[in-house]
């Protein structure tokens, strides 16, 4: 059950293979996102944010900073006048009885506070009894509770990316706003895990950040981010390599998955044959346009480096929590990491997380799932479900969606097998409603992603849910019971899917590596521009096919792709063509 199931198409039509390359270079696969209001981003880099909000602040400042002390407080000036002491270091902390004071003299003291101390001074209050105390390094998340009260919670911004997956650049972001720890590191492990603890207390968390959709990694990429009150100033200063940060604005509410309304993309497929029949491609591309494709989920959503994702989805779902960490933690035959490696060995060997984890050196036990798990073991051998909780939420949700994501894609194919693209009496809808006589289209037709829930369709297909979910020793209860740490959510996916505003045109080129776009996003190199156009002199050998195209949200372009080209775009399946393309480049 757990292969990708990914093996019909809408086009009965028998169209030979397109055989072709996707991704040899990354810039081949530009993605960028296209939000709520249907306008595809397009970053600006020249607008001065920071100095428009240094204006803001400065403003307020003079606004609010004037030192003059409410009436109502100058009961207490003697202890207020200590506040420019403990910011000078001369005093640790001041101490005010406010039990006699009422709640609006006390907001005024607070107002009082936040407007002439802001990022100086922390208070803490309990039974009446107010103490103030220096705002340092190690209170960030405190700092972030003194916030301007017209400003929104969230700053919202724009990531434009390249080769890079966007969980890393969170982690980028977060890490350069945080301090550099490594300088606080030492041989000695009471040492390391003493800094270690006050990192994970004090420090800036990825958490803060969301985004409406995770984007590929070995593209180029643009897609907002959203931030938990995080000035826009500190990121306008930083400077990355391979991300480029802009359009800042401050918002009152984050951005949740699935608020983009869609994806542009702009492919290059490399390689195809030199006698492609160009007329009957473009009639291709009308008839894909018009019927559209399946609604697969890609084979990325199945996770790589031997670790069926779906397996461990069913494993959770079962609270089998030994297990599915068990089979996390197997060895990888295809790992990057041999010293990783090795530690899983020794863990799968003797079940001993403590002694396995001794085998790594400290850089390594910040990087990777499998590292996380073995931290946690370490200190609680059995401790497997807490292991599996202790996971950032969107990472141990993802085994859940890929066992979803399996039963989508099983289901598809088999309906499309049984009923071809025909509308069943009891189909259900996007918002999980029963089809009418009058909406009852295949493209209208939705399928549940299997959770608690969701409806199933009222005819035969829901009962191949049922009779999954028995052959899995699944009960729909299961989804319930894990909801609360993995939020599943109820979502009813589109049978068929179709591009939207697409076109495209044939490329001829000289080098197997040359560059045949560019993001306009991305600031150019010279160097790499003046080589560009030597090359173009050269004879041009080589053809590729370049599309542009639009897709809902949640839509993967590899699937629409595979339906035009009629080949698989899985890794496995590109490695081969790869090198039967080196072998064609050999002979010319």
């Amino acid at each position: 059950m757990f292969s990708n199931n990914i093996t019909e198409y809408v086009s009965e039509e028998d169209w030979p293979e397109l055989r072709c390359i996707l991704k040899r270079l990354y810039s081949d696969f530009v993605v960028i996102e296209i939000p709520k209001d249907g306008n595809i981003l397009k970053p600006n880099y020249n607008n001065n944010e920071e100095e428009n909000e240094d204006k803001e602040e400065n403003n307020e400042e003079n606004k609010t900073n004037s030192g003059e002390l409410p009436k109502e407080l100058e009961c207490i000036s003697e202890q207020i006048s200590k506040f420019s002491q403990i910011v000078e270091g001369e005093i640790e902390e001041c101490v005010i009885d406010l039990k006699e004071f009422s709640k609006d003299v006390r907001k005024q003291l607070y107002d009082f506070i936040r407007n002439n101390f802001k990022d100086q001074l922390q208070t803490n209050c309990k039974d009446g009894i107010l103490t103030v105390e220096k705002l340092n390094g190690l209170n960030e998340n405190r700092k972030r509770k003194f916030w301007p009260n017209d400003r929104g919670d969230y700053l919202h911004f724009t990531i434009t990316k390249e080769n890079m997956d966007t969980n890393t650049c969170i982690d980028l972001i977060a890490n350069r706003l945080n301090w550099n720890l490594s300088t606080f590191l030492g041989p000695n492990p009471l040492y390391f895990n003493f800094w270690f603890l006050i990192f994970s207390i004090s420090s800036l968390k990825p958490s803060l950040f969301s985004v409406s959709g995770t984007k590929d990694r070995r593209a180029i990429t643009v897609q907002r981010v959203s931030a938990y009150r995080i000035e826009k100033r500190r990121l306008c200063r930083q400077n990355f390599r391979g991300l480029w940060l802009s359009d800042f604005g401050y918002f009152k509410t984050k951005l949740e998955l699935g608020d983009a309304t869609g994806n542009y993309f702009s492919i290059i497929l490399r390689d195809v044959d030199n006698n492609l029949n160009l007329e009957e491609f473009d009639k291709r591309v009308q008839q894909w346009k018009t019927n559209g494709f399946l609604n697969y989920f890609g084979s990325q959503r199945f996770g790589a480096c031997g670790v069926q994702t779906a397996e461990i989805g069913r494993l959770i779902l079962n609270q089998k929590w030994e297990e599915a960490v068990k089979a996390l933690l197997k060895p990888r035959s295809d790992s990057s990491s041999t010293k990783i490696n090795e530690c899983l060995k020794h863990f799968t060997d003797s079940g001993n997380a403590k002694e396995a984890l001794q085998l790594l050196r400290y850089p390594d036990r910040f990087s990777s799932i499998e590292i996380s798990l073995l931290r946690f073991l370490s200190n609680y051998p059995n401790g497997y479900k807490g292991a599996l909780l202790a996971l950032p939420r969107n990472v141990r949700t993802m085994y859940v969606h890929a066992y979803q994501s399996a039963v989508f894609n099983h289901i598809l194919s088999r309906r499309k097998k049984s009923f071809g693209l025909a509308c069943l009496p009891g189909d259900l809808d996007v918002l999980g409603n029963i089809l009418t006589d009058e909406t009852c289209k295949i493209e209208n037709v939705c399928l549940p992603l299997p959770s608690f829930e969701n409806k199933l369709p009222e005819n035969e297909v829901g009962e191949w849910y049922k009779q999954i979910a028995k052959d899995d020793e699944i009960d729909y209860e299961s989804f319930k019971k894990i909801e609360s740490h993995f939020g599943l959510g109820n979502v009813y996916r589109p049978f068929i899917s179709k591009p939207q505003d697409d076109s495209w045109k044939l490329i001829e080129y000289s080098f197997r590596d040359e560059q045949l776009q560019s993001c306009e996003f991305i600031p150019k190199n010279e160097l790499k521009e003046e080589q560009n156009e030597q090359i173009k002199k050269e004879e041009k050998v080589f053809k590729a096919l370049k599309l542009l195209f639009t897709l809902p949200s949640g839509t993967y372009a590899t699937i629409a792709l595979r339906e035009l080209m009629r080949i698989d775009f899985s890794k496995e399946s590109q490695k081969e063509m790869e090198l039967a393309c080196l072998g064609k480049k050999e002979e010319i």
